[in-house]
């Protein structure tokens, strides 16, 4: 099973810059929809396209590795 790792990054983000990170301010700074991102957040299975993986991982300064997690079924 694919799972996406928004809420983990968001909080490590958080730690590491003493700010928290919100959808809000996730999608001001990638333009992606609020819908999109809390679907992503409160539903770690949801599918997405790898232009969405790849935007979140240019903001989280990630790895796909650390964004897309796979755990066998």
């Amino acid at each position: 099973m694919i799972k996406l790792n928004l809420q983990q990054l968001m909080l490590t983000k958080s730690a590491e810059t003493g700010q928290l990170v919100t959808i809000d301010e996730i999608c001001k700074a990638t333009g992606l929809g609020r819908n999109t991102l809390s679907r992503i957040k409160n539903n770690p299975e949801h599918k997405t396209t790898t232009e969405v993986i790849n935007t979140l991982c240019n903001y989280f300064e990630c790895s796909v590795e650390e964004f897309v997690i796979y755990e066998k079924d």
